[in-house]
Parts: C-alpha cells; structure tokens; sequence
C-alpha cells in the first residue's frame, strides 16, 4: 500500500532557548513519539538562526482529544473530482471509487491493497452513487457522465452500472435518462415505503448561459423498476425553482421513516420534505437560509450555497454545515435553539480557496458531529472544525493537510478499526488520497 512519509498531523509547543518569546506552532513531518523532546533549528522573529527544545504535544491533548490522522495516497488518478465508498466485491471491506471528468474513467480501488479496477470509461463523468440493488451485497453504481458546464442542452447521460463476471472487463451500462448539465445523484427512501429513489439535482436547466443566465434546475426522482434491465425509471418531479444546484444531501432529518433532501443553490439551502395525506403525497419546500450575499451586482457573480450536510451538537440539538457562496471561502454553521426556531447563520472560516467538498461526521466518537471542509484553489487543502459543547461555539479549527487541491471527500471506516477515516479526491493534485485515523 503506498504512503507518503508526511506522517501524523501534531501540534507542538516551542518554547525558544535564547528569547522570551512563546510561539505556538503546527507542524507535520516531525518523527518520533508523541512527548520527546527534538532540537529544532528555524529563524527567530529577528532573523537570528536559533537551536530551540520543542517538545512534541500529541495532538490528543492539544486539541481536546482530537483525533489525528496518517496519509496514503491510494493512486495518482488524474483529474479526479468524485470518490465514493461502498462494498464492491463481497470481501466484507468498504472499497474506494474514484471518478474524473476530464480523463473520462470511473476505477475502484480494491482494499486493502488497492489494487485499481476498472468499471466505465464513459465521457464526461460528474457524479455518481453506489447501492446494493439486486440484494446480492455487492454495489451496483449510478453514474451521471456527459457534463458539458457550458453546453446546457448537451450530454447528461445518467445510466446504472452492473458489475462482470471477470473484475478486468469495464461494467455494463444501462441507461436511466437524459438530462443535461446533470451533477448530483444521491439515494433515498422518499416516501417510507422500503423502496430507494435515486434523487438527481443538474447544475442548472436546459438553454441556461452557465451561471450568467441561470435557468432553474430539475430536482427530481427516479424509481427502480422490478426489472433494472429492462424496466423503466419512473420520473418523480419534485422541484424545478433553483438556480446552480450544487449540492445536495439526501437522509432522515426528522426520524419519520421518510428521507428529506437539503440542497445548496444560488437561493440558498433548502429543505424538501414528503408529506403524505391520504394516499397522496407531496412536497413541503422549507427556506433554511439565503446563504451568501453576491459581492458584486454581475450576472453569473457567486451567491446562496455550494454545499450542504446535517450534523448534530450532542444533546439532541441539530445543525447544518455549509460552504458558502457556489464554490465559495465560507464555512458556515446554521444552528437554532429548538425544532420549531430560526435557524442563524454563523460564519466559521472565511480563508477557503473554491470549497469544494464537505463531510460531517462524528470523527472522534463523542456523539457530537465534526466539519470537514476541502477546498481546490491557491494550495487547496483540508481543515476539520469542532464545536466545544452542544450549543454550537465557539468552534475549533485544525488544519488536516495542505497542497492538496481537493474536489470530493468521503467518510468510512476503510481499515475495519471502529473509527472514521477520511478520502479524498484531488483533481488539480491528481492524487486520491486515504487519511487514517490513528
């Protein structure tokens, strides 16, 4: 398996032997075990070369028993922008997907040894989303491919992939439907009955000038027919009034036995939930918040949301993380006092470079939810935030890793080891990389 020599992510304390001064530094690559003391050689603050003691803090008493984390890169995938992680062959181990655009493939990485495997070499890919369809505990994987950013009536192909017989042969394609500029595909159970729909989100609507003339965006649902060979996905429209759909988050906020669906446009994060009378269901369309304001009056200039996921703070207080405006610097935090309370908006980090990639999970397994946000500009890089008690602040910033221009990231247990890891896709780095929680 390869690695890189980078090491564990420590903060350490320096304390400078010839100065008064106390800096607090974060370092990575330092070797050697957690609390021995190292002989450090750097510049101090008047440019005079200094030999200093620092003594190397772990991490889990720097950062209030934050967990720490090991980089392996699992391949140079070029031009990456999705990773998914789902069980692949029946081995009982979470296996890594991979997805680039602009190389035209779609591989999974076969854990533990990550040897890389083939599945579609279809054009364009954006998006896809792996599940177990024929109950045999193995993934099949939707995949949205033909994303055409500013051809807004070409492409968008949506088609479900079924594995080979022989793992070196590509998986078969059949198709779902057409819809161009087609970005998000996520699964749910919408209306409780047992049964998944496969909700899709395109970026924007046929005829739109990208995001200067933004036409609205067909939110809809596919349902699996009986026989996924030859069966048509019945359409379930559920909303067509956003504008740059970017993200979306599909699971059971409420605890009702139904998924609801949040999404992140240029209106902001919104909430859509099923509602039954009767036989008959519809849709109730909640407004969480209008996101970021524009910072200019251009057309096509930045606004609302980029992405959203639900997380919790302990003590059954809910929140939402986002990074704002579309592809923004924002990571925000919406939190309210109770169920039936506004939801307010507090702005945790505004130094992001085109966020592009956010997971909320509870990282360290003290029941309350960590935000992990990936950004794609400058440098690119991965910073992880946490809330100090269950009232939502102050929250704590630790950076994970920089140089690393991330588009797409995933949460799971890789290693089998009852702790969350993380991967993360890193298309202008042309890396996907596993960190491991140590």
């Amino acid at each position: 398996m390869p690695s890189t020599p980078r090491g564990r992510l420590r903060l350490i304390h320096v304390v400078l032997v010839r100065s008064r001064d106390l800096i607090m530094l974060s370092l990575r690559n330092l070797p050697g075990s957690p609390g021995t003391l190292k002989l450090v050689r750097f510049m101090s603050p008047k440019c005079r070369p200094l030999v200093c003691a620092a003594l190397v803090i772990p991490s889990v008493l720097m950062a209030a028993n934050f967990p720490s984390f090991q980089r392996h890169i699992i391949d140079t995938f070029p031009a990456g922008y999705q990773v998914a992680v789902a069980e692949i062959n029946g081995d009982g181990r979470p296996d890594v997907i991979a997805l680039s655009t602009e190389a035209n493939r779609v591989d999974w990485y076969e854990n533990p040894s990550w040897k890389a495997h083939a599945m579609a070499r279809t054009a364009r890919n954006i998006d896809l989303a792996p599940r177990d369809l024929d109950g045999d505990g193995k993934a099949e994987i939707v995949l949205a491919s033909g994303f055409y950013f500013s051809e807004s009536t070409r492409g968008g192909e949506i088609q479900w992939l079924e594995p080979p017989a022989d793992s070196t042969n590509l998986w078969r394609v059949y198709p779902i439907a057409v819809d161009p500029v087609v970005h998000r595909l996520r699964w749910g159970d919408l209306d409780g009955d047992g049964q998944p729909e496969l909700v899709h989100a395109p970026l924007f609507g046929s005829g739109s000038r990208d995001t200067v003339a933004p036409k609205p965006a067909h939110l809809w649902a596919f349902r699996p027919p009986r026989e996924l060979r030859s069966g048509p996905w019945a359409v379930w429209k559920i909303d067509e009034t956003l504008t740059v759909l970017h993200g979306i988050h599909v699971s059971d906020l409420d605890h009702d036995g139904r998924d609801e669906i949040l999404t992140a446009s240029f209106e902001g994060i919104h909430r859509f939930d099923c509602e039954r009378d009767g036989q008959e269901t519809h849709w109730l369309k909640t407004v969480i918040g209008k996101g970021a304001e524009p910072k200019s009056s251009a057309p096509g200039t930045a606004r609302g949301s980029s992405e959203v996921a639900p997380g919790t703070l302990g003590g059954g207080k809910d929140f939402l993380a986002a990074i704002e405006p579309w592809h923004g610097e924002l990571v925000v935090a919406y939190t309210r006092s109770g169920p039936a309370d506004p939801w307010q908006r507090h702005v945790l980090d505004d130094t992001l470079k085109e966020g592009h990639a956010l997971v909320v999970a509870d990282l360290d397994g003290d029941g309350r939810d960590e935000i992990v946000a990936g950004w794609r500009g400058g440098e690119g890089g991965i910073a992880l935030y946490r809330a100090e008690g269950n009232s939502g602040g102050p929250w704590t910033k630790t950076q994970l890793d920089t140089g690393i221009a991330v588009e797409g990231m995933a949460a799971a247990d890789l290693n089998s080891d009852g702790r969350l890891d993380l991967v993360a896709i890193a298309g202008r780095s042309n890396l996907l990389v596993w960190y491991e929680q140590r």
